[in-house]
């Protein structure tokens, strides 16, 4: 659409209603980078200049496939972690003369007492995960910095397709794991698997950007001294954790205890898999044909410059190419350097030591370690109760992101989703403390309770942190969390794997006594980050009413607009360090 066609009859408009046009029609004052607009003398112009927003924009755009991959990722977690235990039980048990000829049976009836083929599957089990981990994560540190740098200065489809595809192909080998694991060792088809699908930037690049295109679409709903959690990126939080749900539930449904068929029980495996392999496949297809983009660098500047026909742009001189090594050392900077732009007040220090937090948190949860703990006396969990349990505890935890920040909708306070983030961290500590020291099954099942809380925890985080940065920083920043949940795991098992192994036989839960140590810190460090961004949120609200105020007298005859009022987002602004002076990024 030709945006001076679309301007000229809102002028006409604006001079018909006062005999005494103002001196400039639209003033360039950015109300919040978050939507690259202008703001406008008056609220029906810039309702004018929006209306050709909602054309394109619609309500459901990225969710489904949010949906379809943590469908995937709930098969996976769950299936991979059980199908794992059960393949190298078999593996192990052939390589002992007096178990070979009935490795499935022996097996089958593993969980009956806490023998030397439980502890050799177990440790195997942790230590090989090390170095899974660390296939995984090192082309996923590589590629993932690109990805994110290629979704902000492109756009975000073509990164969603390039990392869809890569996740059909990790399932697919995950698929072939499960159809030979009785002649081919399964940790060949693990390490292929999880080294292609880092080198697409592994599922935190999907995530990342997936979220981002959520993120773009609610942006206006980001308000500078708001903190409450916006409905779209609840939604998609809520979205992704019915999928995780659902994957769950497949496997419960699905799942067959050894003890009664050997051969539906591996059949089960093989369905599971299948079927996440089926669903990669309908999210990639989806996302070519239905997934809008949501942003348009080069055509938001174009723009942003046409609509400002008081100044000259200058023409933007493009940076020398850059080819090798450089050139990778370049987009490195471009992603981590939005940790190092200067921000407001304690900002800067808050947003780089909440990301330290999201570290320490990932470090602390691992799954694939409670399997290995329940499956042991005196619990002896089977495949179907440890389904049932995932189930109900994603179920408390759909529940509890949905009831969550609604309830807070109903209070006035200040940071609003670091209070979630806080009580949700104090929940995770005790979940943590209740495993270590649970005797009984009943007690791991109550800590599902503490999901009600914990599952405000996602949909907190991402309405935190990314108020601290302006909407073209949104995908790098994305891109740094999926960098740190992707490189936490490697720690996890180099940390909490040895610790089982080494405590195995007098107390098989002191790894998630010292995890709840860790998020015990984490939940005091983000009581420490809500008393520094006080001060700022309170500016921010400041800032907002002054804003709301003067929308308002602008339908007044009388109205003059005051000189050099500040209309920017205090927290998405970075201050030049030459000058001293605020400049937005």
């Amino acid at each position: 659409m030709d945006h001076n066609n679309h301007v000229q009859p809102v002028r006409r408009r604006l001079e018909s209603e006062n005999a005494e046009p103002p001196q400039s029609e639209i003033s360039m004052s950015v109300v919040t980078d978050d939507t690259r607009l202008f703001s406008v003398r008056r609220r029906s112009t810039f309702h004018a200049l929006n209306e050709t927003k909602g054309v394109w924009c619609c309500p459901v755009n990225v969710e489904p496939i949010l949906f379809l991959v943590m469908c995937g990722f709930g098969l996976m977690t769950t299936n991979n972690s059980l199908f794992t235990y059960w393949a190298r039980c078999v593996q192990i048990a052939q390589t002992h003369r007096e178990l070979a000829d009935n490795a499935t049976y022996t097996c089958a009836s593993i969980a009956s007492s806490n023998g030397t083929l439980q502890d050799d599957v177990e440790k195997d089990i942790a230590n090989t995960k090390i170095y899974l981990q660390i296939m995984g994560t090192i082309p996923t540190l590589i590629v993932s910095p690109l990805i994110g740098n290629w979704s902000d200065r492109n756009g975000r489809k073509s990164p969603l397709l390039f990392s869809l595809f890569g996740l059909f192909i990790n399932n697919f080998i995950l698929l072939c794991a499960t159809l030979t694991y009785e002649t081919v060792n399964v940790y060949y088809w693990f390490f292929i698997s999880e080294f292609m699908l880092g080198m697409f930037g592994g599922g935190a690049a999907t995530f990342s950007t997936s979220l981002a295109i959520v993120t773009d679409d609610c942006r206006h709903k980001l308000k500078p001294g708001s903190s409450t959690v916006p409905f779209r990126v609840g939604l998609a939080s809520f979205v992704q954790s019915i999928g995780m749900l659902n994957g769950t539930l497949i496997v419960s449904l699905l799942a067959v205890p050894a003890i009664i068929s050997v051969e539906r029980h591996a059949l089960s495996y093989v369905e599971c898999a299948f079927i996440q392999t089926a669903l990669s496949l309908i999210s990639l297809i989806y996302a070519i044909f239905f997934v809008r983009e949501t942003h348009f660098p080069k055509k938001e500047d174009f723009s942003y410059n046409q609509l400002n026909e008081a100044e000259e742009v200058e023409a933007e001189e493009l940076p020398p190419k850059i080819i090798g090594m450089r050139r990778f050392t370049s987009y490195l900077e471009n992603v981590f350097g939005v940790l190092t732009v200067r921000r407001p007040g304690w900002t800067r220090l808050c947003l780089c030591v909440s990301l330290a937090f999201v570290f320490i948190e990932f470090l602390s949860f691992d799954p694939a370690l409670l399997l290995l703990l329940v499956k042991r006396l005196p619990f002896a969990w089977n495949d179907k109760l440890f389904s049932y349990f995932s189930l109900t505890r994603q179920l408390v935890n759909c529940f509890g992101m949905i009831l969550c920040p609604i309830l807070l909708t109903f209070s006035h306070w200040l940071g609003k989703d670091s209070l979630l983030i806080i009580a949700a961290l104090a929940c995770s500590a005790a979940t943590s403390f209740l495993t270590a020291f649970a005797t009984r099954t009943e007690h791991i099942f109550y800590t599902c309770i503490f999901g009600i809380v914990m599952g405000g925890m996602q949909p907190a985080y991402r309405s935190f942190l990314p108020r601290m940065v302006a909407k073209e920083e949104t995908a790098r920043l994305l891109t740094v969390v999926s960098i740190i949940i992707s490189f936490s795991p490697i720690l996890s098992s180099l940390i909490f794997n040895n610790i089982f192994n080494m405590t195995l036989t007098w107390w098989p839960g002191f790894a998630f006594f010292v995890s709840g140590c860790f998020q015990i810190t984490v939940f005091i460090g983000q009581l420490v980050i809500h008393m520094l961004m006080r001060p700022q949120w309170k500016l921010d609200k400041q800032l907002r009413t002054r804003r709301e105020e003067e929308t308002d007298s602008r339908d007044e005859p009388e109205f003059r607009p005051i000189g050099d009022f500040e209309q920017r987002s205090i927290s998405n602004t970075a201050v030049d360090s030459d000058s001293g002076s605020r400049r937005e990024v």
